[in-house]
C-alpha cells in the first residue's frame, strides 16, 4: 500500500511540521524526501508549488529533498514540472539538488541534473557549504569525483567561509584515498588555506580522523606539517592527531618535522599537543611527546 501524507492544512503549500525558528516541510517537500512518488504526482496536480523553499535554515526544496533521498522516479517528475535544477537551498545550508545528489552518490540523477543545465561549479553557500566536487569528495564517491572533473568541475574552487572545506580537505577528512590521488592528479592544491571559521587544510582533517595513509599521501605530496590552523577552532595537524589519540599519526608528523610545541588557536586558549593529549589521557602519545622534546605544560 502507498504510503500517505496526512495534511495539516488544505493549503498544499503549507508547512505542515516545524517550529517558528525552523519552519516544517510543506506537503510536496515531505512526500519528495521520502519518495513517495503518488503524492508528488497529486500534490502538483492539486497546485503545490514545485520550487517552493522551506524558510528554515537548512530547507530543502522538493527537488534537493527528492535528490538527498535518491528518489529518480521523484526527481524525473519535479522537473518535468518545472522545478529549478540551480535553486539554492535554506539560509544555511544553501545547497542546490546537484550538491545534495553529489554528497549522498546518487549517480544517475547526478546525469540527469547535468543534462538539464545544473551549473557544475556553483559556489558554496557560506555557512559549511560544497560545491558540487566538494560534496562528491565528502561523500567519497571517486567515480562522481571523476566524472565532474570531466565535466569542468574546479578542483581548487574555495571553501564556504564557515566549515568550509575544498574538494581535497573534504576527502581527506573522509580519509578517501582514491579520490585523494584524482584530486593531486588533476591539480589540487595540497596547503590550500583553511576557511576562517572550523577549517582544516588537507593534512589537517585527516590527521584530525587518523587517516594514516592519507596523511603518507599528504606528506608525500608536500603539505606543510606546521600549518596554523583555523581562526576559530584550529588546530596544527600534530594538535589534531594528538587530540584525537592517533598515536600513529604522531609519528609520522614528528618524523616529518611537526613543531611539537606549536599552539593552538585562539579558541583553544593556546594548547600544545601535549596539553591536548594530556587533557584527553592518552598516556602513550603524551610519553611520545615527552621523548620528541615537548614541555610539559599544563592547561589552565
Amino acid at each position: 500500500m502507498a504510503q500517505r501524507i496526512f495534511f495539516a492544512s488544505a493549503h498544499t503549500n503549507h508547512p505542515v511540521l516545524g517550529t517558528d525558528d525552523e519552519p516544517g516541510p510543506t506537503p510536496l517537500q515531505a512526500a519528495a524526501e521520502i519518495g513517495n512518488l503518488e503524492n508528488v504526482q497529486a500534490l502538483l496536480a492539486r497546485g503545490a508549488d514545485v520550487n517552493a523553499i522551506n524558510p528554515g535554515w537548512y530547507g530543502l526544496t522538493a527537488l534537493q529533498a527528492a535528490c538527498k533521498s535518491g528518489n529518480l522516479a521523484v526527481v524525473k517528475t519535479l522537473l518535468e514540472a518545472g522545478a529549478d535544477v540551480n535553486q539554492a537551498g535554506g539560509n544555511n545550508g544553501g545547497r542546490t539538488a546537484l550538491q545534495v545528489a553529489c554528497l549522498f552518490g546518487h549517480s544517475e540523477i547526478v546525469e540527469i541534473l547535468i543534462s538539464k543545465g545544473a551549473e557544475i561549479n556553483q559556489p558554496a553557500a557560506r555557512y559549511g557549504g560544497r560545491t558540487a566536487l566538494q560534496a562528491a569528495c565528502e561523500g567519497g564517491n571517486v567515480h562522481l569525483v571523476k566524472k565532474l572533473l570531466h565535466e569542468g568541475a574546479d578542483v581548487n574552487a574555495g571553501p564556504a567561509f564557515n566549515n568550509g572545506r575544498t574538494a581535497l580537505q573534504a576527502a581527506a577528512g573522509g580519509g578517501y584515498g582514491d579520490p585523494i590521488e584524482t584530486l593531486l592528479n588533476a591539480g589540487a592544491e595540497v596547503n590550500a588555506p583553511t576557511s576562517r571559521y572550523i577549517g582544516r587544510t588537507a593534512l589537517q582533517a585527516a590527521a584530525e580522523e587518523g587517516h594514516l595513509r592519507v596523511v603518507d599521501i599528504l606528506i608525500d605530496a608536500r603539505a606543510v606539517v606546521n600549518a596554523a590552523g583555523s581562526h576559530h577552532q584550529g588546530k596544527t595537524a600534530l594538535q589534531a592527531a594528538a587530540e584525537g589519540g592517533y598515536l600513529k599519526v604522531v609519528e609520522k608528523l614528528l618524523l616529518a618535522g611537526a613543531d611539537v610545541d606549536a599552539l593552538g588557536g585562539r579558541d583553544s586558549r593556546g594548547q600544545t599537543a601535549f596539553q591536548f593529549a594530556s587533557n584527553n589521557m592518552h598516556h602513550s602519545i603524551v610519553d611520545r611527546l615527552k621523548r620528541a622534546g615537548a614541555k610539559e605544560v599544563i592547561w589552565k
